[in-house]
């Protein structure tokens, strides 16, 4: 009901006057003129007199007429109705939902809903993690509306909706839009706004990494070099591809998953030795640690000293990682958590 156009309503209407125009033509042997009036005071049942005594096939025609007038009128009534009532409810269900979104810390934007924002979308919510999307396209608008995810319809290279998004409070903020011009400018908007905010960013190849890195991004995606190195590390070592791929794994029905952990000040880590911190975690399994001088320490020995700054590249559960943030003052880029 609510996608009726005017361009059907018209049809109908002007599709029953001349049903009845040229049933009394045939029917009555009327005029145009004559056989018009009549068609008009019978389906908007007004009432008025015939034009000319009708015969008994111009009767049952004029009660068939009259009968198809009300349920047209009725029809439209119906429809009008369900127009009104849906669009005061999506205004209204729009109004809660830019409130829920005000409410929102430490949440993901996710910048397009399209096939990698929609996969992204999906793991988050199956971690119960906090995120909004801000997308533009009226094919994508319709499929988050079949979605219980908070989303912005507009453009997210536009300040207004970053600012009605919450990227002051956010945590992350992704752009997965197919467009370099847009993405850098997320990225170059979005740390001027929030300069703690974590970016990152798609773009289509490497001259436009570097601008967006530029920028103030601190990680740029190309999907499609990405995608092919997969596609080429299956071809040439298949045993090891399959070994790195750990999604759908799982301990005891818990997903296994990859974290970086970041050792913040204050963190009982700092000064400690893996040998000594390693036993309370045993759920962990520490795969490297990038230093804050972006030295990489690729499955670091017992001996290795924990520092601040210490970016642990971790892989374990969920419960696993939510244990040592709190156990340890550690923060996460990982939306997931």
């Amino acid at each position: 009901m609510n996608n009726l156009k005017l361009s059907h309503i018209l049809i109908i209407i002007f599709s029953l006057i001349f049903v009845g125009i040229t049933g009394y033509m045939v029917l009555e042997n009327w005029n145009f003129t004559d056989s018009l009036y009549m068609t008009m005071i019978t389906i908007t049942t007004t009432g008025f007199k015939e034009v000319r005594e009708l015969s008994p096939y111009g009767k049952y025609f004029t009660m068939g007429l009259m009968v198809l007038g009300i349920a047209m009128f009725a029809y439209f009534a119906t429809a009008l109705m369900a127009l009104i009532v849906g669009k005061d409810f999506e205004k209204r269900r729009r109004e809660k939902m830019n409130k829920k979104i005000a409410e929102l810390k430490n949440h993901t934007i996710i910048c397009g809903f399209g096939r990698i924002g929609q996969v992204i979308c999906r793991e988050l919510a199956s971690q119960k993690a906090k995120f909004v999307v801000i997308e533009k396209k009226a094919d994508h608008i319709a499929l988050l509306k079949k979605t219980n995810y908070f989303w912005i319809e507009g453009d997210a290279a536009n300040d207004d909706n970053l600012f009605l998004a919450g990227v002051k409070k956010a945590k992350v903020i992704a752009s997965m839009i197919d467009s370099d011009a847009d993405g850098l400018y997320i990225a170059l908007a979005s740390r001027s706004i929030n300069p703690k905010l974590h970016i990152v960013v798609r773009a289509e190849d490497e001259a436009a990494k570097k601008r967006i890195l530029r920028a103030g991004a601190d990680k740029v995606i190309l999907p499609i070099i990405m995608s092919g190195k997969k596609i080429a590390e299956s071809i040439i070592n298949p045993a090891v591809e399959d070994f790195l791929d750990i999604t759908g794994a799982s301990v005891k029905g818990k997903r296994i998953q990859l974290a970086d952990l970041l050792v913040l000040k204050g963190s009982s880590l700092i000064g400690q030795d893996l040998e000594t911190k390693g036993p309370e975690m045993p759920e962990l399994i520490i795969v490297g640690v990038r230093k804050p001088d972006e030295q990489f320490v690729f499955f670091p020995k017992k001996e290795y000293v924990f520092q601040e700054g210490d970016c642990l590249i971790s892989m374990g559960t969920k419960e696993s990682y939510q244990d040592a943030l709190h156990r340890f003052s550690l923060d996460t880029y990982a939306p997931a958590l």
